[in-house]
């Protein structure tokens, strides 16, 4: 006996199964007459045709209204879920950023830290710090070459490029012009294509002759990184805890 199935078998099992199946969801509805009260979502994601001929019935217009609310809804959901997520995983970096500072003994040490932290929690590719005092009045080993790089008298001409980002005492982010970039990125300033730049210390800088304690610039090699439409509320506090651990580590000469 050949045990060999006719397609038309198949069809009529798959018929059949498909029956059954209906059968069952019909019976399930018809057992519980709330089911689509309980579950509107459900509802929402299935078409009801109701026959008008060609024009569409009121009860037609308004499900569909309501599907897409519906499915606003869900979408604005999903964005707020994301954004919670968002600022939990910056609230942690944060955290860690703000625990390595705290911990650093000099200022070399928070220069590593900030360096080391937003290069990896923060994915930037290039970090610098400008602080506008004089190096003479500095007590800075002649070996410190990091340190030699950071200090820069406030009369330097070159900090004239940065008189308007100065002025608004606030952090700034989008794109530098070149001799910015050359003055605070150095060799590395050619890739750098955005950029978030904090000002730090302020009018706190109260053992300095000058407005400012210097600057702290953020470069990334995306144009799209920094932008200035971008919330600068985390880089204004990124700028209070290192402007607060910087003045502590100050290294003046005794005389100066």
């Amino acid at each position: 006996m050949s045990s060999t199935q006719h397609p038309s078998d198949t069809s009529k099992v798959t018929t059949t199964a498909k029956k059954i199946d209906d059968e069952a969801v019909a019976q399930h509805l018809l057992s519980h007459p709330n089911f689509f009260e309980q579950h509107p979502d459900v509802l929402a994601e299935i078409n009801l045709s109701h026959d008008c001929g060609n024009a569409i019935s009121l009860i037609e217009r308004q499900i569909i209204a309501l599907r897409g609310q519906h499915q606003n809804s869900k979408q604005q959901l999903e964005t707020l879920v994301q954004i919670a997520r968002d600022n939990d995983r910056l609230n942690e970096r944060m955290h860690r950023l703000t625990l390595s500072i705290l911990d650093a003994a000099t200022l070399n040490d928070i220069y590593i830290a900030l360096d080391e932290t937003l290069r990896g929690d923060f994915e930037a590719d290039a970090v610098t710090i400008k602080l506008f005092i004089d190096p003479d009045a500095a007590a800075i080993e002649p070996d410190n070459e990091l340190m030699q790089t950071i200090f820069v008298p406030m009369n330097d001409p070159r900090l004239a490029e940065f008189k308007t980002l100065l002025g608004n005492e606030k952090p700034s982010c989008g794109q530098l012009k070149p001799e910015q970039l050359k003055y605070m990125f150095g060799a590395t300033a050619e890739s750098i294509k955005s950029t978030a730049v904090i000002p730090l210390g302020g009018e706190s800088c109260s053992n300095i002759e000058c407005p400012f304690l210097g600057l702290l610039a953020i470069g990334s090699r995306d144009a799209n990184r920094f932008q200035s439409s971008m919330g600068t509320l985390f880089l204004n506090n990124l700028g209070d805890i290192i402007s607060r651990s910087i003045k502590s580590h100050l290294p003046f000469k005794a005389d100066a």
